[in-house]
């Protein structure tokens, strides 16, 4: 005999699943933010002109 809650109960766990999917979905997400964050840092900074101290700016 089936019972009125087994389909609340499978209903459940599909969200269940689907709530830990979207966890690990939002965490690889914000670790290729945070790469990609250093990734544009360290590319402002290796291609940043080298400015030294008390040399005027070269006209373009």
């Amino acid at each position: 005999m089936r019972m009125p809650w087994d389909g609340w109960v499978r209903r459940l766990a599909g969200n269940e699943r689907a709530v830990a999917n979207a966890r690990a979905a939002s965490v690889e997400l914000g670790r290729r933010r945070v790469e990609r964050d250093e990734v544009d840092l360290y590319l402002r900074q290796r291609l940043a002109p080298v400015v030294r101290a008390g040399a005027a700016p070269r006209p373009a």
